[in-house]
């Protein structure tokens, strides 16, 4: 073994140790426990959160359960069941509730929101209002079921409920109820056939 392997394997054992490490550090600093966390993952609001077991985050995510923002203050409910798995560079902002099934995976640059900044029932009012400031508005409350797969750039808004072993096509922009296994995809995202060989209603 050359010098450039043997230092190339350290760097692989070290890359597959650090992410268990900084879990552990984690769990030492606010009870949570993590399989795994990514580099310079954010993790807002753990007091809000119940995150099951064997949940892994990729680098660069942002998980929040936000309680104040712009002077207000929110009640989220965040959770993540057993075996979920998420990909980096993933955005998960809760204000009121957001629930995901056990064994999901979502792959990377995904955001999920139960919120919007400001609310489009008052948008007229908050056109002078930068968005940062305006308050957290339009929230309703995001069901994920169980063993659904959402793929990379999907967007999961407020109020949308996807049912248990789902597909969530990449780059969607997803807004509905669907309460039977489907494939999701589009801007907007629409049923494009459903997963389980009941006939359609």
């Amino acid at each position: 073994m050359t010098a450039f392997q043997f230092i190339a394997n350290c760097f692989d054992i070290w890359a597959k140790i650090a992410p268990r490490l900084r879990a552990r550090a984690y769990f030492l600093r606010t009870g949570i426990c993590f399989k795994r966390i990514g580099v310079h993952a954010k993790i807002y609001g753990a007091g809000k959160m119940t995150v099951g077991a064997r949940v892994s985050l990729g680098d660069f995510c942002w998980i929040e359960a936000v309680a104040h923002y712009g002077g207000q203050e929110y009640h989220p409910r965040l959770v993540l069941g057993d075996d979920v798995s998420v990909s980096d560079l993933t955005h998960i902002s809760c204000v009121q509730s957001i629930s995901i099934g056990d064994g999901c995976l979502l792959g990377s640059k995904i955001y999920i929101g139960d919120h919007n900044h400001g609310s489009t029932r008052d948008i007229a009012e908050m056109l002078n209002v930068t968005p940062a400031r305006r308050p957290l508005g339009d929230a309703a409350e995001i069901k994920i079921g169980d063993r659904v797969w959402i793929c990379d750039g999907a967007v999961i808004l407020a109020g949308t409920r996807i049912a248990s072993g789902s597909i969530v096509g990449a780059n969607s922009v997803v807004s509905l109820s669907v309460d039977r296994p489907a494939l999701i995809a589009g801007i907007p995202a629409r049923v494009i056939r459903y997963l389980d060989n009941c006939p359609t209603k």
